[in-house]
Formats: C-alpha cells, sequence, structure tokens
C-alpha cells in the first residue's frame, strides 16, 4: 500500500529555554504552511493542529473536550469518520500516556494528520466511510507541559496536589535547579560509602559497583536537589499530582507513589474511561506508552487466563496480538522499539482486562541497542545511550560535571552536577518524528483493515407449500479481527453480535429464534441459522453489534 508522505524541509533546531535536549535538523511543515516546526508542540500549539484539520476537513472531523484539568488544560477527543459514526467499528489511538513521552502526543497527532491527508485515496478513503477514529492526543497535558516549562524536568504526575510521600505534608520538596541550567539532572557526592562509581569506559557515566568483581562505589548518587524536608530523599514531594498511567483499575497499586486516593480519581483517567465505556464500536485500543505487545506479543499463560480475577490474556486473544505484532515489525523493522510491559494501575491493561477490548501498546521508538557496552560487559543505558547520540552527531545531550558550591546537605563534600539532559532518553530528537509516525500510520492503516466485518450472504428461500418458507443464511465474519476479543466476553462489556429476524403483521416465526444472541464471531468464519416463516412479503434479517458493523438483508416471501 503506498502512502503520501509528508514534505520535510531542512532547518537549523530554534533552541527553546537556552540549551535544548537534542539538536535536530529537520522539521515538518504545519498545516498552515507559514511555519516550521522543528520541536514538539506545546498544548496550545497541539490544540491550533486540531482546530486547523476541523476547518480542513469539516465533514469528518469532530473536535471535543471530553475534561478540563486542574492545570486548566483540555482533555481534547478528535473523532474521524463520515456518516453515523457511532454504529461503525473504531480503533481507539491515545497518546500522553506518560507525561514524560512526547513522541506519543505527536504519534497520536500525526495519525489524525495523515489520515486525513491521505483521505483521497482510494484505500484510506475506503477505511474512513467504513469505521471511525477516536483520537486522545494528550493524556497527560499537565505533565508533558513540564518540557516546555522554564525548569525542565521529566514529570509524570498531573497538576492535582498529593502528599507524594505521604508524610502529611504537600509540595514541601520541590526540584532545586543547583546549577542554574534550567533542567534538572543528577548530582553525585564523593563518598566513600557511596554504591556508585564511574563506568571505566566513560567518566561521564555512573554505574552501580559490584563487590564481587572487586568493584569498589565512590560515590552518592541522587537527583539534582535538596533535601527540603530532611527525610533523606529529594524531590519527591513537588508540584506534580497523580500519575495518569498509575490511575486505572487494573491491579490497581494501592498506596503507591502518584497512584491516586483510589482508582480512576482523577479528570483526566476518568474523562476517558467514561467515553469509552460508552463507545460500543470500539474493537481494539492503541496506545503509544512505556508497555509495549507490539514488538513481543503477549504469551498465553494458563493459569493466568484461568484465574478467578483473570491477570492473563486468553488463548485466542493471544494469537491476534501475534499476527499484529508480525504486522508491526514488517512495518518497524530492525527500528521496533525493546519489549516491556505494563505496569499496575496502567491504561494498556486496563483497556483490555477491563474494557474487554484488544488492546495494543508501543513506545514508538527506543534507543538502538548498540554493541556490549564494554569490555567487562558493564551493562550502562546512559553509555548505550551517548554512543547512539554521538553516532548521530546529535549536540547538547549531556550537562558536563561541574562542581557546585557548597550544598546544605553534605557539607564539607564535593558535589557535582550533570548527566543527560531530561527528555533526550525517551524521545528521540524531532526530526525522526516524522519518519517514525509514517511507520505507525501504515502500521495503523494496515490493522484497521482487519477489522471484523459482518455480513449476511448465502441467503435461501424455500417454499414448502401452505405458504410456509424455510429461509437460511450464513452470518459470516469476513474480517480478521474476532467481533468480541474472548476478555470481552468474559467481562460482558463488549457488545455481543445479534441475530433478528424482523417480521410484520400476518407473518409469524414457526420455527428459530427471532432473536438469536451470537457471541463472539471468530475472524474470517461464519455461522448458519434458518427459520420456518408463515405469511407473504417482506421479512428483514439484521446481523452484528456496533463493533463489527450491522448489515441487513431483505427477502420477499
Amino acid at each position: 500500500m503506498n502512502f503520501l508522505k509528508f514534505n520535510l524541509l531542512i532547518v537549523s533546531l530554534c533552541f527553546l529555554h537556552g540549551l535544548m535536549p537534542f539538536s535536530a535538523t529537520a522539521g515538518q511543515q504545519s498545516n498552515d504552511q507559514n511555519s516550521v516546526r522543528t520541536d514538539y508542540s506545546d498544548h496550545n500549539q497541539m490544540g491550533q493542529r486540531l482546530r486547523e484539520l476541523t476547518r480542513a476537513y469539516p465533514a469528518m472531523t469532530n473536535l471535543q473536550s471530553l475534561a478540563s484539568t486542574k492545570g486548566g488544560k483540555e482533555i481534547w477527543l478528535f473523532t474521524i469518520g463520515t456518516g453515523e459514526i457511532t454504529e461503525k467499528p473504531a480503533i481507539a489511538i491515545v497518546g500522553g500516556i506518560s507525561g514524560d513521552h512526547l513522541l506519543g502526543s505527536e504519534l497520536a497527532l500525526q495519525m489524525a494528520e495523515r489520515l486525513l491527508a491521505n483521505s483521497g485515496q482510494t484505500a484510506i478513503k475506503n477505511l474512513m466511510d467504513s469505521m471511525s477514529f477516536y483520537i486522545f492526543p494528550d493524556m497527560s497535558p499537565d505533565a508533558r507541559a513540564q518540557y516546555f516549562a522554564p525548569l525542565r524536568y521529566e514529570r509524570l504526575g498531573n497538576a492535582n496536589p498529593a502528599d507524594l510521600d505521604r508524610d502529611g505534608r504537600i509540595g514541601e520538596d520541590p526540584f532545586n535547579d543547583l546549577n542554574n541550567d534550567g533542567m534538572i539532572t543528577m548530582m553525585r557526592i564523593k563518598d566513600p560509602t557511596g554504591q556508585w562509581m564511574k563506568h571505566p569506559e566513560d567518566v561521564r557515566v555512573m554505574v552501580k559497583a559490584r563487590p564481587e568483581k572487586g568493584e569498589r562505589g565512590e560515590y552518592l548518587l541522587f537527583s539534582e536537589g535538596i533535601d527540603e524536608d530532611k527525610d533523606g530523599q529529594f524531590n519527591e514531594d513537588g508540584e506534580e499530582g497523580v500519575i495518569f498511567n498509575r490511575n486505572f483499575t487494573f491491579k490497581y497499586p494501592h498506596f503507591t507513589r502518584g497512584a491516586g486516593e483510589h482508582a480512576v480519581s482523577e479528570i483526566e483517567t476518568r474523562a476517558i474511561a467514561d467515553f469509552l465505556y460508552e463507545a460500543k464500536n470500539v474493537f481494539a485500543v492503541i496506545s503509544f506508552g512505556e508497555a509495549n505487545n507490539l514488538t513481543d506479543p503477549i504469551s498465553f499463560n494458563q493459569a493466568e487466563a484461568n484465574a478467578r480475577i483473570q491477570t492473563g490474556w486468553q488463548k485466542s486473544d493471544v494469537q491476534i496480538n501475534e499476527h499484529v505484532s508480525r504486522i508491526y515489525k514488517q512495518h518497524l523493522g530492525d527500528e521496533a522499539p525493546k519489549a516491556s510491559k505494563g505496569s499496575d494501575g496502567d491504561f494498556f491493561q486496563w483497556a483490555y482486562y477491563h474494557y474487554g477490548r484488544f488492546s495494543f501498546s508501543t513506545p514508538g521508538w527506543t534507543v538502538p541497542s548498540g554493541e556490549k557496552t564494554g569490555s567487562d560487559e558493564i551493562k550502562s543505558d546512559d553509555l548505550n545511550f551517548l554512543r547512539w547520540a554521538e553516532d548521530k552527531g546529535l549536540e547538547n545531550i549531556f550537562v558536563p560535571w561541574q562542581t557546585i558550591g557548597e550544598h546544605p546537605d553534605f557539607p564539607g563534600r564535593t558535589v557535582e552536577v550533570g548527566g543527560i539532559v531530561p527528555f533526550a532518553m525517551k524521545n528521540p530528537p524531532y526530526s525522526m518524528a516524522d519518519t517514525i509516525a509514517e511507520k505507525h500510520f501504515a502500521f495503523v492503516a494496515e490493522v484497521a483493515a482487519l477489522r471484523p466485518i459482518i455480513d449476511i450472504i448465502n441467503i435461501e428461500t424455500e417454499r414448502l407449500g401452505r405458504n410456509l418458507h424455510r429461509i437460511t443464511a450464513d452470518i459470516i465474519n469476513k474480517g480478521t479481527f474476532p467481533t468480541a476479543s474472548q476478555t470481552g466476553e468474559k467481562v460482558r462489556w463488549v457488545q455481543k453480535s445479534v441475530l433478528r429476524l424482523e417480521t410484520k403483521e400476518g407473518q409469524s416465526i414457526l420455527s428459530g429464534k427471532p432473536v438469536d444472541i451470537l457471541g463472539a464471531i471468530e475472524g474470517r468464519s461464519s455461522v448458519q441459522r434458518s427459520w420456518l416463516v408463515r405469511g407473504s412479503g417482506t421479512v428483514v434479517i439484521r446481523a452484528g453489534a456496533e463493533a463489527s458493523g450491522i448489515r441487513e438483508a431483505k427477502i420477499d416471501l
């Protein structure tokens, strides 16, 4: 399938807030063609891009705000489709799962832009005529804003004040910029009791010493800051509050930092959960976040799948995951990000176990794995990243270690501040975002084409005399996806496929069910039903559900 590419302009990176996390060399043109994007969009810029799409494609789009966060930012839902949106199969695409994952929001937003830009192509037009797309570009807008703030650090929590260290006080130990560079990195303190040492192959990188290898720690290592509340921790109770990706109901992590007072306690989590529970036409959820079951699909675990409280994917659902994973790796190739599991209370697992839909998640990008990081095989993600960044010619990705003045928590000791800049290891340079988004768009388009598609075929009518007729029909799912996940059937939140034979006055059904609950129909399979009907005129067969589409056939007796 061929897809149009967005034009790229070669530009120099404009620096924001002084030192940028990394430099870029290319940016994508904005929709109005009057400016060039050279960095990830902030909340206002994202809203502008969405509004531009609604103006350019009014018949295909709808932009609405589901709620406003405590920080005064909108939770946007951008709907793409034509006709009766809620009666067609739909995919939900969710970005901003984590506040420090800028790429996730960009991928979700570019998904909308690319769908619409390619809507004139036959394949994409057919998709948009036959299904709907619900796009949530940014579910962590308060946390994500920290990238654009005067003080930059990798924030996860929203703007709802929370007692993160549970000491009865709120916000008493915020971040402190000790070297005044506008960023929070790390600080290392020379101390014989420390467990950290410099990497033997790159003194910029700190690694834990291995006593069993005869190594000796020389440093303490903390987040850059001051222990304001003197509890031995640094920056553990600042402005940020509850974490979106830790506030959902599946394996909700009670009393865990950032989880909130109770599951779905936050405006953001409640907004998307309320909408999706009402969106009966969604058959799959694709989220851009920490979890990744696309590079490496879920493995079937019979004990977990059959437990009283299910904690493992059902076998037939695993098979779908495996199939979708193969498609993903075909599109991403060697650039497929590293596999990672979901975490307690996250959106990815909630979408499968409690919402009952097929749930696929990927970060979209991770730092490519390099060769062995050292002759002694001292593994270090930081060293791997630095080598990759240098190979790509990226600049401004590391703050050199710098000795600062007297630190109130470490009097008389040498304290240095430095390290990899915030956001750099979790997000590629923006110059790479366009290519990554193009590959994910092609992947999503192919997955969407596998949606469940109900049809009524092989209709036969047999006249039996005395105004009697036997009607036989096959109800087929022409798609690859089943009409419901196996877990969706168990949690009973997914609409079941229903078969109805509708008669008029003077007609009666002598055998066969007028309403037949079919349950899930596997992909590329069918069920057959027959009825014995007395009377003449027209009867109507209707079959399907919102998540697979509803078809009808009229039969003249």
